[in-house]
């Protein structure tokens, strides 16, 4: 018995030739993603290093300042600056307020003259009354105070100042002409015989006049008023030379 072999048939695919002189690229492989973390770290790195910097020059500047400003405080200068009796002195004269007070006062002239001799017996006479106005100044000679009338004590803080008597400027004393007036006239005198009124109010009334006023501001306390400014003006003087400790005394 014969027995027949059946085979299957599988058709043959030819693969296609590859053309010739054609390179064969390779695929490019899947890009991966970029990690954003090291720049992140970088920029973060970077900015600390600057504010530490930045506290490291705030605190070594605020810390220069400090120190600066404690040894300012705390350093005692052991050096004592001395102000000599002279250069009290020197310094008193050199601000040269001679002058503390002035007053204003007005005052009454009554001024005769008559012819002497036998001419007496005739009723020939110049009178006249004079409502004088004027300044009468007054203050301390400051030329009269010297290194003696000057105490300093070792240390340079206190200080004892005697001043001269006070005194009326009178060679100061001026006259208000333009306020004051003849209050009253009486001239049955001659020319010849006695002055004329404007000689007479020159070479009497006026010299007459600045004693009055005088008179009259000593009456009225110049003096005292030139003791008590004069020994609070000194003192404060004195305070600004950097004496803690000052007495005026005025010599009487």
């Amino acid at each position: 018995m014969s027995q027949s072999i059946n085979r299957a048939t599988y058709p043959v695919v030819a693969q296609p030739a590859v053309e010739a002189g054609r390179a064969v690229v390779p695929q490019p492989s899947a890009p991966q993603g970029r990690s954003i973390v090291r720049p992140v770290l970088k920029a973060l790195g970077w900015g600390v290093l600057l504010a530490v910097l930045l506290v490291g020059l705030l605190t070594f500047g605020g810390w220069l300042v400090l120190n600066n400003t404690i040894q300012d405080v705390l350093t005692v200068d052991t050096k004592t600056t001395v102000i000599t009796g002279a250069a009290v002195v020197e310094s008193i004269k050199r601000v040269n307020k001679q002058i503390f007070v002035e007053h204003y006062n007005a005052v009454d002239i009554d001024y005769s003259e008559a012819p002497d001799g036998w001419l007496q017996v005739f009723p020939i006479k110049q009178s006249f009354v004079v409502l004088l106005r004027g300044r009468v100044p007054a203050g301390f000679d400051l030329s009269q105070l010297s290194e003696k009338d000057v105490w300093v004590s070792a240390d340079g803080r206190r200080v004892q100042l005697v001043l001269p008597p006070p005194i009326i400027f009178a060679e100061n004393v001026s006259i208000d002409f333009e306020n004051s007036r003849i209050l009253s006239q009486s001239d049955t005198c001659p020319s010849f015989l006695c002055q004329e009124t404007i000689a007479a109010y020159q070479s009497q009334i006026v010299p007459q006049g600045r004693t009055l006023l005088i008179e009259a501001s000593q009456r009225s306390g110049i003096m005292e008023s030139v003791a008590a400014d004069g020994q609070l003006f000194y003192e404060q003087l004195l305070k600004t030379l950097g004496f803690a400790e000052v007495r005026v005394f005025i010599k009487q």
